[in-house]
């Protein structure tokens, strides 16, 4: 994926359009002339389609009951043409409806499976008042060393355009993985994000829970001494990333 943030079905954000369900360039245009839907918005679409029948019913009415003359007869086709576009509008949307019913989880679970996936720039990992600088091998060391794995983590990510997210996490589910190299930028995956529907049905919102992975650079040596100090570090006092006992998800 380009960017760590970006799918086949474009950019990973929070608010995320909910697409009616594929359709080919035909029978697209002929759903849109029904329907005049972009989007799942259903409930409108009721509602002007009860419009239609009322403005149908009217017409009808007038022209049996009002209009006399040449337009009599005019007026009434009008009523009884709309009236059957507006039959035909409703079955349609009905039937898009269950349509997107069977849709809406499979895509889901598609943009679930590819934010799971996704890795997105860390530009800040702190605990307590302190900044860890995740591509400096000391600070990795040093964040490795902190005996509670019920500290939290605060970790703010960006998605695309220039957004920001905070995440809050227990040291103890975060998944440290010394791989970076000089010049990269720290990556955090969250192993049990999901999507979710809002109330709405046309958006969605992101969970951004679970464990953590942290792509992060190789912790320093504790026997090596530290370029600003000349101190080593206890050489017991490093665990390994994968001596680190998890925490629960």
């Amino acid at each position: 994926m380009r960017g760590g943030v970006f799918s086949e079905q474009g950019p990973l954000r929070p608010d995320l359009p909910v697409p009616l369900p594929p359709a080919g360039g035909v029978a697209a245009a002929m759903r849109y002339g029904l329907t005049a839907l972009r989007e799942p918005a259903f409930e409108a679409a009721h509602r002007r389609s009860s419009w239609l029948v009322l403005v149908s019913v009217v017409l009808v009415a007038a022209g049996q009951l009002v209009v006399v003359g040449s337009m009599r007869e005019s007026v009434t086709s009008c009523g009884v043409a709309l009236a059957a576009y507006t039959a035909l509008r409703t079955a349609t949307l009905m039937a898009l409806q269950r349509q997107q019913y069977a849709f809406e989880p499979v895509w889901l679970a598609e943009r679930s499976a590819a934010l799971r996936a996704a890795n997105f720039e860390v530009v800040r990992c702190g605990v307590g008042d302190r900044t860890y600088d995740l591509t400096d091998p000391d600070a990795v060391a040093d964040l490795l060393r902190r005996p509670d794995a019920e500290t939290t983590v605060l970790l703010d990510i960006t998605y695309p355009p220039r957004a920001l997210e905070r995440a809050h996490r227990r040291l103890g589910d975060v998944d440290f993985v010394p791989m970076l190299r000089p010049g990269m930028r720290a990556r955090a995956r969250f192993l049990d994000a999901r999507y979710e529907m809002l109330p709405s049905g046309s958006r969605t919102y992101w969970l951004l829970g679970g464990p953590v992975a942290l792509t992060v650079a190789q912790p320093a040596d504790p026997a090596t001494p530290r370029a600003e100090t000349g101190s080593t570090g206890r050489p017991d006092a490093v665990r390994r990333v994968d001596e680190r006992p998890r925490g629960r998800t």
